[in-house]
């Protein structure tokens, strides 16, 4: 043997960091060695029981493939919301209009509904806290946005409902008109600052068109 097939055979190999012995690299030859040794050291009086220590080895190679998997995922979350950052980034300088739950008329916003399809003669409440309906309209939507006549409704906040044939429609959504004026991450999520001083996520916007 000469000097270079020494150096090469004493050469220690480098094992990667997430190697685990006994549980990733365990052939069933080292498993059969590892249960026998273990039988030659048992209580004879304690049976050694082999299907224990099977399932054992099972739930430890389960815990290890989660463990692997939620890394995984969490991993392509946090590079799925830095790819939507970088394209939030165009939105910023344009207005949208973005969902909401309800409307106040002291905010000074300019409230729409956003409809799939054009709607003939739809009857449209805005009902406050106490599920009194305060005002009532009859209007025509368009398909996309409708602008909302807010006047004379009191101070407060107001859920607003629409029924077309006396049935409440659920696919007209209630929305503001709001300028970005700027995009932030928190959390590894892209976050928008609207012209209203509001935060709200990219995923609020209902309408991206001209109004």
């Amino acid at each position: 043997m000469n000097e270079t097939q020494s150096v090469a055979q004493s050469t220690p190999k480098i094992l990667p960091q997430d190697y685990t012995p006994g549980i990733d690299n365990l052939s069933s030859d080292d498993f059969l060695k590892i249960y026998l040794e273990t039988l030659k050291y048992q209580d004879p009086f304690q049976e050694q029981d082999f299907s224990k220590m099977l399932d054992d080895m099972v739930k430890l190679n389960q815990v290890k493939y989660m463990n692997y998997t939620e890394n995984f995922f969490n991993k392509l979350t946090t590079l799925l919301n830095q790819f939507t950052f970088l394209q939030s980034l165009s939105l910023i300088g344009k207005s949208f209009i973005f969902s909401a739950d309800s409307l106040n008329p002291t905010t000074g916003l300019d409230y729409y509904l956003v409809s799939p399809q054009a709607v003939s003669n739809a009857r449209v409440d805005f009902v406050d806290n106490a599920g009194n309906v305060v005002k009532s309209v009859q209007m025509n939507l368009d398909q996309g946005p409708n602008r909302l006549d807010i006047s004379g409704l009191p101070y407060g906040d107001y859920a607003v409902k629409v029924y077309v044939n006396g049935q409440e429609v659920d696919s007209v959504k209630l929305g503001y008109l709001a300028k970005v004026v700027s995009l932030s991450l928190q959390n590894n999520s892209p976050i928008l600052e609207l012209s209203n001083g509001s935060y709200v996520d990219p995923y609020k916007i209902v309408y991206a068109g001209g109004v």
